[in-house]
């Protein structure tokens, strides 16, 4: 019966994980403000939303495959309860990790329509994005736990899921209340804004940082990208304020302030996971001149702005 028992511990061991996942929490987090970010583009650049109908079925379908990733992760948190029990915040933390979870799949598969499909921000898409960045705050407290920093400072963790919170709930009452804005909130946008430079300047050098990731075009490829949105977002943000305090209306404008800070923050997660995670990355191999693939990114990520000029052209 014990040898039974030893063999059952030691197979469990095997088929779980050894440390908690990294982006598997934020997941929920960077599709809800992905979607009504660019839904949000979508509409002042003259388009029509999708039918919430037509897409309920395959929403829902991978919204059931992200559940299973977390309670997955969750399980792997659990296990480690016993591990760090001198850590008196860490069962805690595992209990309102859970809670979160259960409000959000009850809130999700209660009004699906409403929270997974949103084509603009309500109380219930709100209340929802701010569940997913609690629920993305722990994950990551639990998964860089596991993962102690070294004397090089990786990319922040915690940065992008600020970013993709404040897109969130800022950016669409901000295209709503276009040319109808008042003082307070003009002043804030600055604030925000001024805030997002200093604490962007102060990341660039760890997404820079030489770490084994570097040997992967699609890594540099997104160093490219999130440079470039550093850049759009600051620039678009003040063109912005500018042409709503003059009354003035420039959807590519708009809708670049829409989709930049989301692809910032997207680009960012999957960045600083990545330095963590101490893959060889033996497929796709940078050989030599890894900057070109940089510059490559920045390319693709202009593409993609000039793309939203194109369709409002047409």
């Amino acid at each position: 019966m014990v040898r039974y028992h030893i063999e059952e511990v030691f197979h469990m061991e095997q088929w779980l994980s050894r440390q908690p996942l990294i982006l598997t929490p934020t997941i929920p987090l960077m599709w809800t403000v992905g979607w009504l970010c660019t839904m949000s583009a979508y509409i002042i650049l003259g388009g029509e939303p999708p039918s919430p109908n037509q897409l309920q079925d395959s929403v829902l379908l991978v919204s059931a495959v992200i559940l299973v990733m977390n309670i997955y992760n969750l399980i792997l948190i659990y296990q480690r309860v016993e591990k760090y029990r001198n850590l008196s915040t860490y069962a805690p933390r595992a209990l309102l990790l859970a809670i979160i979870l259960i409000i959000s799949i009850v809130l999700a598969w209660g009004q699906p329509k409403v929270v997974l499909i949103p084509s603009y921000l309500n109380i219930w898409v709100m209340i929802f994005i701010v569940l997913n960045c609690l629920q993305a705050l722990l994950g990551q407290f639990f998964a860089l736990l596991e993962r102690p920093q070294s004397r090089r400072r990786f990319a922040s963790m915690y940065w992008p899921i600020v970013v993709l919170c404040t897109a969130g709930i800022v950016t669409p009452p901000s295209l709503e209340l276009h040319n109808g804005w008042t003082l307070p909130f003009i002043i804030s946008d600055c604030i925000l804004l001024s805030f997002f430079i200093v604490r962007s300047w102060q990341e660039i050098p760890r997404i820079l940082i030489k770490v084994q990731a570097n040997n992967s075009i699609i890594y540099e490829m997104l160093v490219g990208i999130n440079l470039t949105t550093i850049i759009s977002t600051v620039v678009s943000g003040v063109l912005f304020i500018v042409f709503d305090f003059n009354n003035t209306e420039i959807s590519i404008v708009v809708a670049c302030f829409a989709l930049s800070p989301t692809i910032n923050g997207i680009s960012g997660l999957i960045i600083g996971a990545m330095q963590r995670y101490n893959n060889d990355y033996r497929y796709g191999h940078v050989k030599g001149h890894p900057q070109r693939y940089i510059y490559c990114g920045i390319f693709w990520m202009i593409i993609l702005l000039m793309l939203g000029f194109i369709l409002k052209k047409n």
